[in-house]
């Protein structure tokens, strides 16, 4: 009977801890990839990640300059949950 419930403990919290690591990596919004297109005019960026996904994020003139930007830079980009650029930069 203890080995069974301690068993389980075990197996909740490892499944917890994977919950735990994928809901810190999605609050922290950072994608490292590849741009695809910028336009300056609209602040729309279209960057596809690490992973193949393509994003569309949308940057404030006032927070990025995305003039300095061209397609095929490898960036790292930080964004909230609506796609809006809190910062980018070019990877290195």
């Amino acid at each position: 009977m203890l080995k069974k419930s301690l068993s389980i403990v075990i197996v909740a919290l490892f499944v917890f801890s994977f919950i735990a690591v994928a809901t810190l990596s999605a609050e922290e919004g950072k994608i490292t990839g590849t741009v695809m297109s910028v336009n300056v005019e609209t602040g729309e960026m279209v960057v596809k990640d690490d992973a193949g996904e393509m994003k569309s994020l949308m940057a404030d003139p006032k927070v990025v300059d995305l003039k300095v930007f061209k397609e095929g830079d490898m960036v790292v980009v930080e964004s909230d949950e609506n796609g809006a650029v809190k910062s980018l930069e070019v990877s290195k």
